[in-house]
């Protein structure tokens, strides 16, 4: 019996960390064009699986297409960062001191990579600790890429 707990409870701990479903990169698109510089269009819909007022989201450009994510929430090995932001759900209005989401990303110095390089765009969705019910849930994660090539 003993057994039994140890197992259900490593596999409740491992599943905190699990990828979830994720919300959608609606742009830029899966292999837009991208130069150094360059500015691109953002728009991500967010799934708020836990039904908050406000979804705190970040997004990284990376070399390599992220498979998981780090302890808190991050992809561990990027080349630029873009927020966090906060976007407010059911008509709310944006909170003091917080920001939402540009519309536009503009690109970091890509000139190191070759015309036709995959670059990789993810946006990682986090529900706070406490948010979900029961409402004693850790904090969860998940992510959505899409990839963009070096013009």
């Amino acid at each position: 019996m003993l057994a039994l707990f140890t197992l259900a409870s490593a596999l409740a701990v491992a599943a905190v960390f699990s990828k979830r479903s994720a919300g959608s990169i609606v742009a830029p698109t899966a292999a837009s064009s991208i130069n150094s510089g360059s500015v691109i269009p953002f728009n991500y819909v967010d799934l708020n699986w836990c039904h908050e007022g406000y979804t705190p989201i970040t997004v990284y450009l990376s070399e390599t297409q992220p498979t998981s994510l780090n302890a808190t929430g991050g992809v561990t090995e990027y080349m630029a960062s873009y927020g966090p932001y906060l976007i407010p759900n059911y008509g709310l209005a944006p909170l003091s001191g917080s920001q939402v989401p540009p519309q536009n990303l503009t690109m970091p110095d890509i000139s190191a990579y070759t015309s036709g390089s995959a670059l990789y765009l993810s946006v990682v969705e986090t529900a706070l600790a406490g948010t979900c019910p029961p409402g004693n849930q850790p904090a969860q994660y998940q992510f959505s890429t899409t990839s963009l090539t070096v013009a």
